[in-house]
């Protein structure tokens, strides 16, 4: 026990000497479905959300971010690769919200770039629309942790106003791939 508590006093502390700045910003673009195998002509849909970035020093940074955003595909498709049955709409929307930790590596390139690299814990929240429990009649909801890995590219535009392209994925335990991300994204830095 002793260990552990030392072992935390050491991050904290880690944190107060090393820390070097904060960032908050907006991030946009598109997003792909989570479950390419689930989600059967799945089409691109847009995001938006938040980030709150955590400088430990030049190379090393923990971001904590937020999308929401929504995208479409064919249900009855899906119900067909399931179980060989045809039933639903054509076409419907699910909206999702994912927040995740992610700890980025930077690396500096030419005329002041530097582009950030990282993994970290995730979750996901999604809901089809219309969809109902249909014991409780409230909203059905699918949800995971995944594995967000990150890469982003990024410039100071103005003292403390940064613009970048975020980019990344959503790695789950029961699917391959999916829920890739594109976007700029704009963020300020105190």
């Amino acid at each position: 026990m002793k260990k552990q508590i030392l072992i935390f006093f050491f991050f904290v502390s880690s944190f107060s000497v090393f820390g070097q700045h904060y960032e908050i910003g907006i991030h946009g673009g598109i997003f792909t479905p989570i479950d390419f195998w689930y989600y059967v002509d799945g089409k691109i849909g847009v995001n938006a959300g938040l980030k709150f970035n955590y400088h430990f020093n030049e190379k090393l940074t923990l971001s904590s971010n937020y999308f929401h955003g929504n995208f479409r595909f064919s249900p009855a498709k899906a119900e067909e690769r399931i179980n060989g049955q045809r039933v639903g709409r054509e076409s419907s929307r699910v909206s999702f919200n994912a927040v995740s930790f992610i700890f980025l590596r930077k690396f500096s390139l030419q005329n002041d770039w530097q582009i950030h690299v990282g993994t970290g814990i995730g979750y996901y929240l999604e809901h089809w629309e219309g969809e109902k429990n249909y014991i409780s009649g409230e909203k059905d909801y699918r949800r995971d942790f995944t594995m967000p890995i990150e890469v982003n590219l990024s410039k100071e535009i103005y003292e403390n106003v940064i613009f970048g392209i975020k980019s990344g994925a959503f790695f789950t335990p029961f699917y391959v791939f999916g829920g890739f991300h594109l976007g700029p994204e704009l963020s300020f830095r105190f």
